[in-house]
């Protein structure tokens, strides 16, 4: 049986998209040539459904997010290997478009995301999940590794998650959050006791000086890919069947310690 290689992004949030970041993530899929690329959502800022419409410094239509994500998403098709399989999972900000309350119920199918009408690009990748808190529903599997876009925000969310989504032995690959881990996480009983759930995120592609984290703590934040291999089984092992790696870019701080260089030149 031959492993599946993979790699896995988060959180572009066309039109917010960090170009420096995505141009490095680009670079990493023509290094690792992966057989999967799995975007882990929050692809679209979807401003118009947003409940925070003035944290925004510019605003700007539905129509130039969706042109915008188109090229980005266009952009990481041809580079990726011949016969690659590109899957989109959506994340809470696709979700909202389509969530009543958000969008007038009028217009709401019109502005579908997920119609190929409305982004031509997405006719080349396969949306294999809704953004549902399931085991089921809410993920896509490569064997005993698992990829969700994330639904909760605490420090200990994503191992949480993993305890759910995941199985044993297995890895769960996250986003949501925009703070990739350092490396790959095992979970833990307390402090001692090592479980044999493991978890990784990804981060953000976005750019990171947002407007309504000013305020708030955002060292955590960071841009990374996350990066393995799998064996397709079907069944549950007991091993491993995976290994994987974060493939860090620049955290908050190095963005915000290189613009303070450069003004202070």
């Amino acid at each position: 049986m031959k492993p599946v290689k993979w790699l896995a992004y988060s959180c572009l949030h066309a039109p917010l998209t960090d170009m420096a970041a995505f141009n490095w993530m680009i670079g990493q899929v023509e290094t690792h040539k992966p057989d999967v690329i799995v975007d882990l959502g929050d692809s679209i800022e979807a401003m118009a459904a947003s409940k925070f419409k003035d944290s925004h410094e510019a605003e700007w239509t539905l129509r130039h997010e969706y042109d915008t994500h188109c090229k980005l998403k266009q952009a990481v098709r041809e580079a990726a290997p011949k016969g690659c399989r590109l899957v989109y999972l959506p994340g809470n900000h696709e979700d909202n478009i389509m969530r009543p309350g958000r969008l007038d119920k009028a217009v709401r199918d019109v502005c579908n995301w997920a119609d190929p009408r409305n982004q031509p690009e997405l006719a080349h990748w396969h949306i294999a999940a809704q953004y549902k808190y399931c085991r089921v529903q809410g993920c896509f599997r490569i064997g005993q590794v698992c990829f969700a876009h994330g639904y909760e925000h605490s420090s200990s969310g994503d191992e949480n998650q993993a305890l759910y989504l995941g199985n044993e032995y297995g890895l769960t690959v996250l986003g949501h959050t925009h703070r990739p881990t350092p490396a790959i996480m095992q979970c833990r009983k307390g402090v001692s006791v090592p479980l044999r759930y493991y978890y990784a995120n990804a981060g953000t592609l976005r750019q990171m000086d947002a407007d309504y984290m000013s305020r708030k703590r955002k060292a955590l934040w960071g841009q990374a890919v996350v990066v393995g291999e799998a064996l397709p089984v079907k069944s549950p092992r007991m091993t491993r069947c995976w290994s994987a790696h974060v493939e860090l870019f620049r955290m908050y701080d190095d963005s915000f310690e290189r613009c303070s260089e450069r003004m202070a030149s």
